[in-house]
């Protein structure tokens, strides 16, 4: 086992009189992104309940309540005596609060993202489209088509469509082929939206339903037609409720298992 300590990747938590999420869902969903992120890899001893206290700015109670949380769900380990350490095996989690996409998605599985289909157009917006992202329909939106790999295998076809208005900055329109070249270096459009828009990704909501696979879709999952697929669709926002992107996502069904953190 390597326990090798690597930089300390922990952020200062302050109240804030406008999140009404606890400070031990703050703690729970910085440390389950931390570990979706690889910066707390598998079998990494965290530091003890006053040391991490310290490092978060929140109580020992508080870091206590956000571990058994995350023990519950799999992504740490207790051992009496010894310590506590992240999971050999974490769970794959898309938690919709955080910035995570499906190349952290697929990252945080142990594969390696990449793509066999990449299309980048814009379009007008269809109605529902518009209704979703709060704009104009007609408006443009660019639109950015994947089939994403994880270690060569088809997992998942995702569309994810921006307003084109996103784009523009001093200097005017960012063309496409810039972005482009981003995004095929870098695999994110998450990435994308945090470095070169300066947006920052508050959350998200989505609506999660089965489908079958018709043919087009079929095609693209390489799967049979009929197959049983997971879509999710996803809106994300800014801290002031901007929506930023729509992101319509198809996944082979044995691909990932998903797991939802409910509070009470």
């Amino acid at each position: 086992m390597d326990n090798t300590t690597p930089p300390q990747p922990f952020k200062r938590i302050f109240g804030d009189a406008n999140d009404s999420t606890t400070l031990a869902q703050r703690v729970v969903e910085q440390l389950r992104a931390l570990i979706m992120e690889g910066a707390l890899p598998p079998e990494y001893q965290l530091p003890n309940e006053p040391d991490l206290a310290t490092a978060l700015n929140v109580s020992r109670s508080t870091v206590r309540s956000a571990l058994t949380i995350l023990e519950q769900g799999g992504f740490i380990q207790r051992r009496w005596g010894v310590g506590t350490f992240i999971a050999k095996s974490p769970p794959t989690y898309n938690n919709l609060s955080i910035n995570s996409g499906v190349t952290q998605l697929i990252r945080s599985s142990g594969a390696e993202p990449g793509h066999t289909e990449f299309l980048m157009v814009t379009r007008p917006a269809s109605e529902h489209v518009a209704n979703r992202l709060s704009i104009e329909p007609g408006a443009p939106v660019v639109v950015l088509e994947r089939v994403r790999l994880a270690n060569q295998r088809i997992v998942v076809f995702c569309l994810d469509i921006l307003p084109q208005a996103l784009f523009q900055n001093s200097t005017g329109m960012i063309p496409l082929a810039e972005i482009e070249e981003y995004i095929r270096e870098n695999q994110s459009m998450y990435t994308f939206i945090r470095e070169r828009l300066g947006k920052e990704i508050h959350h998200g909501i989505a609506w999660i339903r089965p489908l079958t696979a018709e043919a087009y879709l079929a095609e693209k999952l390489a799967i049979p037609r009929g197959s049983s697929v997971l879509h999710l669709e996803q809106v994300d926002f800014s801290v002031d409720e901007e929506p930023l992107a729509l992101t319509d996502e198809y996944y082979v069904p044995d691909a990932f298992t998903f797991y939802i953190y409910r509070s009470s």
